[in-house]
């Protein structure tokens, strides 16, 4: 059981680096302008957005926009807070865990 918990902790540290890192440079081009971005930046963002057809990222409707901003104010720092917890075995890593993983199946 224990190498199981540790399999699903670097599942999620995985999971929770890859939110943390995408979220301020990708999502984020969504919401600010993006003259503040490398251009290497933007230039991914929009090859994203071609190649996959993500009408989300091209267009901005205002619903994602709000979503995104619920993201980079309250997801991106749990995550953040997560990454810490895994790392250092806090006992208070469930619960933020929870109110992460509540708060992106509600914006799903």
């Amino acid at each position: 059981m224990g190498s199981l918990c540790k399999v699903v902790d670097t599942l999620l540290l995985v999971a929770f680096l890859a939110a943390f890192l995408m979220a301020p440079l990708i999502c984020a081009q969504t919401v600010l302008q993006e003259t503040s971005f490398p251009e290497a930046l933007i230039h991914l963002k929009q090859c994203y957005a071609d190649d996959f057809q993500d009408y989300l990222m091209a267009e901005k409707p205002h619903f994602f926009v709000a979503l995104v901003w619920l993201e980079l104010t309250f997801q991106w720092p749990l995550a953040l807070l997560n990454i810490y917890g895994i790392l250092a075995s806090k006992s208070w890593f469930n619960t933020t865990c929870l109110i992460y993983g509540a708060s992106v199946n509600t914006s799903v």
